[in-house]
């Protein structure tokens, strides 16, 4: 079914003036598609902000990153803590052999579980204690807004000092400073050296004082004061460059297995993750659901084009007589079919239009008020444009056929 450049242009003109004769009406219907173009635009805008605040967080800036443990971190379930009681664990002996290794600038021993923290009577939150070297700060992108970092020899000799995150630190020493007093960690009293400052990552946006609720001190003192039997210890390690990790990856675990005795042949008995790793198994986790908002976010605009062609078969009703008059003076059904599905057409490419814009407004609220980037891919501006005229079309097409199918005569006897 064709139909030429003059007819599509009178059909457009006729289009436009059927739009300004019945504005209440045609209103309706744009509003209705434009509702549903914005939704989709805001989730889609907001989903591809949240996933590059996400990637940018995770892969932490440029710092490259492995982390060692004796499993899985990214799997979980029951196999894993088999395998955590069957495992040799990590050992210090193990960092230390790592950091001979080229192109290795740096490690970080840790451990973490959650414990009280009290001062002067009051309590905190459910907190995380993180045991940790010096290159803590370095591998999380972490700042001090007051004190300091514990040392090499206070790591070193045990020392009872500890750095607090923002969140509990505001909570038990509300209006002073920290610095220098005295915190009770369970039945062990550690001195505050320092205070870290606010979160602005997007796992704290999220997931609120829950990111912000530790504290870090020595590894050493950790073993000594909180560490369980079989609990398990984390390295993490600082790579030159990125370009430089598949290869320092593979010198690490040629190393472990060397050290503990892994027969060749059989799989590794540790785990080596990089923050790509992380980053897929988060997208793993977020695209289904992504998915899912969008598809929900698009049932308005099906309403919107059910909403065409309700109001469609309305308008050929009332227009029974212009078909017939035109039918009459020789439009064949082809053109009477182009003609509706113009109209069509033009209100739901111009509420898609709108939509695309008040989603884009939408989504830079959002993403204002969340504190992340603001971005929308052009093919997804694009997709929304062909979609909302497509739905026209479509749900334009019974409202078309049926016109198109009047015969004349009777057409001319409407009353």
């Amino acid at each position: 079914m064709t139909i030429n450049r003059a007819q599509v242009i009178e059909s457009l003109k006729i289009a436009l003036d059927i739009i300004r004769s019945h504005r209440l009406r045609s209103g309706l219907v744009i509003l209705g598609v434009m509702i549903g173009v914005a939704t989709l635009m805001g989730m889609v805008a907001t989903l591809s902000g949240l996933s590059r605040k996400i990637e940018q967080d995770v892969t932490g800036g440029d710092t490259v990153v492995l982390q060692l443990s004796k499993f899985d971190v990214l799997t979980g379930g029951d196999r894993q803590r088999e395998q955590m009681e069957r495992r040799k664990d990590l050992t210090a002996d193990d960092a230390a052999a790592i950091t001979r290794i080229p192109d290795v600038n740096g490690i970080d021993i840790n451990y973490a579980q959650g414990r009280a923290l009290r001062h002067k009577g009051k309590k905190a939150r459910f907190i995380r204690i993180i045991g940790a070297t010096m290159t803590f700060t370095q591998i999380n992108n972490l700042n001090l807004v007051v004190g300091r970092f514990f040392t090499e020899s206070e790591v070193e000799h045990r020392r009872q000092v500890v750095v607090m995150g923002y969140r509990p630190a505001e909570e038990l020493f509300p209006g002073e400073d920290p610095v220098g007093k005295p915190l009770r960690l369970e039945n062990e009293e550690y001195q505050v050296v320092g205070v870290f400052e606010k979160d602005e990552s997007i796992f704290a946006k999220l997931f609120g004082s829950i990111q912000e609720n530790f504290v870090v001190i020595p590894y050493t003192a950790y073993e000594r004061d909180f560490k369980f039997r079989r609990e398990p210890m984390f390295i993490q390690i600082i790579v030159n460059g990125q370009e430089r990790l598949a290869a320092v990856q593979e010198e690490i675990r040629a190393l472990m297995r060397a050290r503990r005795k892994v027969a060749p042949g059989r799989p590794d008995d540790f785990s080596l993750i990089t923050a790509d790793a992380a980053l897929e198994f988060i997208r793993k986790i977020t695209g289904p659901i992504g998915l899912v908002l969008v598809v929900i976010s698009s049932i308005g605009l099906m309403v919107g084009g059910i909403g065409v062609m309700v109001i469609m078969l309305v308008s050929v009703t009332e227009r029974t007589r212009e078909i017939g008059i035109r039918k009459a003076l020789g439009a064949t059904r082809r053109e009477i079919v182009w003609q509706f599905l113009i109209e069509a057409a033009v209100l739901t490419g111009i509420g898609g239009m709108l939509g695309i814009v008040a989603g884009l407004g939408l989504a830079l609220l959002i993403t204002r008020l969340g504190g992340f980037p603001l971005s929308l891919p052009f093919i997804w501006v694009f997709l929304a444009v062909v979609t909302s005229v497509g739905a026209g079309m479509i749900f334009g097409i019974y409202p078309a056929n049926r016109a198109a199918k009047l015969d004349p005569v009777d057409a001319l006897r409407y009353e």
